[in-house]
């Protein structure tokens, strides 16, 4: 048995059309071919960043985050 003065009216439900992993992936990689493309004529700043090390970032990071220590 069931108590239905518990249950409440939320409205109806909207079905999505389903796809298929197949879709989904080729869906997912037309993107990023868009974004690299958006990237390939655009150019990106990161190539300084990238020939930093590790340690150098850190420093700079530490430095914009603490300069009373200089």
């Amino acid at each position: 048995m069931t108590d239905e003065s518990n249950l409440e009216f939320m409205g109806k439900v909207k079905a999505e059309k389903l796809t298929s992993l197949a879709e989904d992936a080729k869906n997912e990689l037309a993107e990023i071919h868009a974004d690299q493309a958006h990237w390939v004529k655009h150019g990106t700043n990161r190539s300084s960043k990238a020939a930093k090390s590790k340690r150098e970032i850190m420093e700079e990071l530490s430095r914009e985050r603490f300069p009373w220590e200089e």
